[in-house]
């Protein structure tokens, strides 16, 4: 991973790190410590929810390391988020298609995925999430926006565990 880049995540795409990477997620804790791994507020309270050990991790980390961003501590996230939620709570209109906004997800209005764009748009930071609504903004946005698994790739959770694919190719001629 670039030392300059900066990620902000949604839930479920640190829950699907967690699930997927069990072993292995505490390699998360040297790029939380780096201050490369965000989460906004609203990502905290849904992980405190659950009583599992993603909870206690993010619990600690942001303990240790206070990566949880509140959106009220900068004026400019606040601005920002109002104009984000109304703009991409109720529909996200792409190209000549409209799609459910944030607000349309199980989670509802209390959802953070407005909070992990603004975070995105005002840091520049890459935004890390599978969430259709989440995806669609952050392109509206020019936000820059990855999946789960590119982010495991990048700090290397994944391919310890791939199938090898050495062939060895016989020339029949």
């Amino acid at each position: 991973m670039n030392p300059n880049d900066v990620y902000v995540f949604d839930a479920t795409a640190l829950i699907d790190l967690h699930n997927h990477f069990p072993k292995s997620f505490r390699k998360l804790r040297k790029y939380v410590s780096n201050g490369q791994v965000k989460i906004p507020e609203g990502v905290y309270r849904e992980i405190k929810r659950k009583s599992d050990k993603l909870r206690k991790y993010v619990e600690r980390w942001e303990i240790e390391h206070q990566f949880v961003i509140a959106i009220k501590n900068d004026i400019k996230l606040v601005n920002e988020f109002g104009r984000i939620e109304q703009s991409y709570g109720e529909k996200i209109n792409v190209g000549d298609k409209v799609y459910p906004g944030f607000w349309k997800s199980p989670a509802g209005r209390k959802a953070a995925d407005g909070q992990v764009v603004v975070i995105g748009k005002v840091y520049k930071y890459t935004v890390v999430s599978d969430d259709r609504a989440v995806r669609y903004a952050c392109l509206s946005e020019n936000v820059q926006c990855i999946g789960w698994p590119e982010l495991a790739r990048r700090v290397g959770l994944a391919g310890n565990n791939q199938i090898s694919l050495d062939f060895e190719w016989k020339d029949t001629e």
